[in-house]
């Protein structure tokens, strides 16, 4: 049975777990040749004697003083990195050889609104309908309970102005009432009421360039229908298949390490 060819999507999902693999690798040969090198190193010492006592039983020839094994390689070492790193390089030249063919439509209740965009782009305009949604969630909104209506005198497009609201200015005066009018024996008695009186009437009138709560919510939800569309639009581009016969982590490797092989 052929192989399966893969797709966008599924190779996106597997991405980051190579790139990883190809850092671990390239740091613990980085530490292995700093730290480690004693691992690239051998030794074999060995005595012989220029004469021997042979009635002691000492006998001739080339004895084993002490020995340490070869654990690795320089070449093993940069042939294991580049194994991994090579993943790295084929994956990577993949998913942005697939992305030069993924694209989608945006598509918003069965009518398209762009055509053709690519995924890498759709991802970004994903991002950029984020940050919008955040600057429209702190719009400002006038208050509902007031009433408003379009000032076609105002210098700018979108004012309101509320109905006046009307109020009494008041001022404090003295009023004198006669309690009991004056005699011969006693003087009048008066009492002295302070009281605000009416004095005219304040309109104040008011304008705005808020928004209603109502066109608010419908500018919110008018950005997450595109978002979701762009969203939707992504997931179809990224089923675009993989050319998985892209490779170029061989020829990388055998030119690189051509210095040291042979």
């Amino acid at each position: 049975m052929a192989d399966k060819t893969p797709l966008l999507h599924e190779i996106l999902a597997v991405e980051q777990d190579v790139k990883a693999k190809a850092e671990r690798a390239r740091s613990q040969a980085i530490d292995t040749f700093r730290s480690k090198i004693s691992h690239f190193s051998g030794i074999r010492r060995t005595f012989r004697p220029f004469a021997v006592d042979e009635a002691l039983g000492q006998t001739g020839g080339e004895r084993l003083e002490a020995e340490t094994r070869l654990a690795k390689t320089v070449n093993d070492e940069l042939a294991k990195v580049m194994r991994e790193v090579g993943k790295s390089i084929d994956i990577g030249l993949r998913l942005d050889e697939a992305n030069t063919r993924a694209k989608a439509d945006i598509v918003v209740d069965g009518k398209v609104l762009v055509e053709n965009v690519p995924a890498t782009f759709l991802l970004q305009l994903e991002r950029r309908l984020r940050e919008l949604r955040a600057v429209f969630k702190e719009a400002p909104t006038y208050d509902p309970v007031r009433l408003w209506s379009s000032d076609p005198s105002a210098d700018k497009k979108h004012v309101l102005r509320a109905e006046p609201v009307v109020t009494i200015r008041k001022q404090r005066s003295r009023k004198y009432n006669v309690m009991y009018e004056a005699t011969k024996e006693h003087p009048a008695q008066v009492d002295v009421v302070e009281v605000d009186e009416p004095v005219g009437e304040i309109r104040s009138y008011e304008w705005t360039g808020m928004l209603s709560t109502g066109k608010k919510a419908a500018l919110l939800e008018q950005l997450d229908r595109l978002l979701a569309a762009v969203k939707q639009a992504r997931s179809r581009a990224n089923t675009t298949p993989i050319d998985k016969h892209q490779k170029m982590a061989t020829v990388i490797r055998e030119f690189l390490l051509a210095p040291i092989e042979g």
